[in-house]
């Protein structure tokens, strides 16, 4: 019952990024006022994710474990990123035109971003199972997740066809990355099944994971805009939607 729970999960945040991603073929590139919007409300809610991941790692192994989780994650994803396009590089070589290349770093960066955001999903039902059974937790990460999964599967797709890439291909590089989130939620519920002691250090890690793309990405990409306060209501109203979404689901 519990891995269903998680496949369902997983199947959203997949949907979710599919849906967001067959949005090319109404819309080549995005508004940049629309794009900042888009970004500081999907940091909010992942902001407020993130938290409530902490707090149960807290919750379930104390400080220690949780802080060190959090930092784990977020130096991790720090050497990711920053080692990522490095490998795209030595892979496309120099002979790649601009536009294409550019369009392979953006793929990578978004598909590498949905790896931790899947064993986000993963962490945060087997969290649920190993606090009693509750399910709230996976659920309020999951729909926190594909909230951003929907602009976020645009936000893949789009450039990547104004960077010249035909719409099909687009829209199906904007499904793979959410097959990717699906592949680390299943595959990342499965290990921590088997570990289960490792669940507070994933839900730790997860939180640092999105914390440094929350940080480091998104909202710095938001408050390029002209209009920074728009865009800092919107991170605000992005984080009060999460927590309406917690409180709904009573958790």
């Amino acid at each position: 019952m519990d891995f269903l729970k998680l496949f369902l999960g997983a199947c959203t945040v997949l949907a979710a990024t599919s849906l967001g991603a067959a949005g090319v073929f109404a819309f080549k590139r995005i508004d940049k006022h629309a794009f900042a919007l888009i970004v500081a409300f999907c940091g909010g809610v992942m902001a407020f994710s993130s938290l409530e991941m902490f707090n149960q790692a807290h919750v379930m192994a104390g400080d220690v474990v949780a802080l060190s989780g959090l930092l784990i994650g977020t130096v991790s994803f720090l050497a990711v990123d920053k080692l990522l396009p490095h490998a795209h590089l030595a892979l496309v070589g120099a002979t790649l035109h601009d536009s294409k290349r550019k369009a392979a770093l953006y793929v990578g960066t978004i598909t590498i971003h949905n790896i931790p955001e899947g064993f986000a999903v993963a962490s945060a039902f087997a969290g649920a199972s190993a606090l009693g059974g509750s399910p709230a937790l996976g659920w309020l990460v999951t729909m926190s997740i594909a909230l951003q999964d929907i602009p976020e599967g645009l936000i893949v797709s789009a450039p990547v066809a104004a960077y010249g890439v035909a719409t099909r291909h687009s829209f199906a590089w904007g499904v793979f990355s959410g097959v990717v989130e699906f592949g680390a939620a299943i595959l990342g519920f499965l290990f921590l099944r088997l570990l289960s002691p490792c669940t507070p250090w994933a839900l730790g890690f997860s939180a640092g994971a999105m914390t440094y793309v929350v940080l480091s990405e998104l909202l710095p990409d938001a408050m390029q805009a002209e209009n920074r306060m728009v865009a800092l209501g919107a991170a605000i109203v992005g984080f009060a939607a999460a927590f309406g979404f917690g409180a709904l689901i009573g958790f």
